[in-house]
């Protein structure tokens, strides 16, 4: 999965992932910092693509969780009057601890031009985040570069400011990051979250994982994803 095919299981529990690296005590060597890496996957705006990973995660409480969180790219429509690319997200969570499980359905839309690709916002039956600031988001990255994505309000005012990063993972491997923190409309924390994907430089996945922060309950879930 492309950068930003997650945000606002924020409202329900953050999805996007990263991955953890494989086992043992050898570090690789670095990265060639020359080495170009996509930021998005192949075909990721083409109407028909579909991605689904299988979760599994625990938290700082002992829960634990599995799951699964899917990706389909819709045919173009429009987000608040501006053209855009549809991508519904569909997220499904069990807390295997306590046998709760819950599902949540959005859209997530990004502009339509491949040079000037820009995240707008996220909508489902019960929220909406629209841009207030926005940055074109590049088709690739060296290792060490970063970037802005946007700032993003919902209906109560809720504020999510996001961001991207390309960090070297050793071996000829880059860690496509990405950051967000939601705040209330005072700048009070309700939570944070890094996701990571491990790619090669031809953007083929090796692994995912997510880091998700809650403020009021002072709790961090943890998700992997294959």
């Amino acid at each position: 999965m492309g950068i930003l095919i997650k945000k606002y299981l924020v409202l329900f529990a953050l999805i996007l992932i990263q991955g953890c690296s494989s086992g043992g005590d050898d570090t690789p060597p670095p990265t060639d910092p020359s080495t170009v890496f996509p930021l998005f996957d192949a075909g990721q705006f083409v109407a028909g693509y579909t991605d689904t990973i299988t979760l599994t995660g625990t938290n700082t409480v002992g829960d634990t969780f599995t799951g699964s969180f899917s990706v389909q790219t819709q045919p173009e429509d429009t987000f608040l009057g501006t053209p855009a690319i549809p991508l519904l997200t569909t997220l499904q969570l069990l807390n295997t601890t306590t046998g709760s499980g819950a599902s949540n359905s959005g859209t997530s839309y990004y502009t339509t031009s491949a040079t000037d690709r820009r995240y707008l916002g996220y909508s489902n039956l019960s929220v909406t985040f629209t841009s207030t600031v926005t940055e074109a988001i590049p088709q690739s990255a060296k290792i060490g570069d970063f970037g802005v994505i946007g700032t993003y309000t919902d209906n109560a005012l809720n504020v999510d400011a996001q961001s991207w990063s390309m960090e070297d993972a050793g071996g000829g491997f880059a860690n496509r990051v990405e950051l967000s923190t939601v705040t209330d409309q005072f700048g009070k924390l309700n939570s944070s979250s890094v996701s990571t994907t491990k790619i090669d430089a031809n953007g083929n996945v090796l692994s995912y994982k997510l880091v998700i922060f809650y403020a009021d309950t002072n709790v961090t879930t943890t998700l992997i994803g294959n």
